[in-house]
């Protein structure tokens, strides 16, 4: 299981995502069966590298390896480069051409199959953002389209804990997968 702190902030972002579906239901359109965020790879930290870890050995074996060969696939076709390495220009294209993949995670139906372990972006994806007093309005298409900028403000989620990660904290979820399905000796 990941860091107990790490865990809390998880346990906090929950928290924060089903207060603002509880309380602004009309700007949160996120629901099972909706995967719009689970298309186009993303960072994630180091953090989260324990959490899926955990997931994919919870995972039927028959579904874990359906994962790792996603994972796999999704690597080798995007020539993946180190995130932790490479330039802002390299990382920007890769995410550029990687804007339509699918993530390993997902099941033929749209569904997350670690859900329980999902990284902590996929947990605050949906909510606009802040870092501090800094409204950064980034939210999902389907999300808070309506909603006025004091609904918007009150939904946003503080990235203060993302923010001290540094480049050598950064992965992307296949990559993530692929890195611990060799050091399990899943591959």
């Amino acid at each position: 299981m990941p860091d107990d702190s790490y865990k809390r902030v998880l346990d906090r972002a929950d928290a924060w995502f089903a207060g603002v579906l509880r309380e602004q239901p009309q700007n949160l359109k996120c629901g099972r069966g909706c995967s719009l965020c689970c298309h186009g790879l993303f960072e994630i930290c180091s953090g989260d590298i324990p959490l899926l870890a955990d997931g994919l050995a919870a995972a039927h074996p028959a579904r874990r390896k359906a994962v790792i060969r996603r994972a796999v696939e999704i690597v080798a076709a995007s020539q993946h480069p180190n995130l932790r390495e490479c330039s802002s220009t390299e990382k920007d294209a890769f995410f550029d051409r990687t804007s339509s993949t699918a993530c390993p995670c997902l099941n033929d139906q749209g569904a997350c199959v670690l859900y329980e372990y999902r990284p902590l972006v996929c947990r605050t994806f949906g909510v606009p953002l802040r870092n501090g007093d800094e409204f950064m309005d980034e939210v999902c298409d389907l999300n808070f389209t309506e909603a006025t900028p004091a609904e918007a403000r009150a939904a946003a989620w503080d990235l203060q804990w993302e923010d001290e990660l540094g480049p050598e904290d950064q992965f992307s979820i296949p990559e993530a997968i692929v890195l611990i399905a060799r050091l399990r000796g899943w591959l």
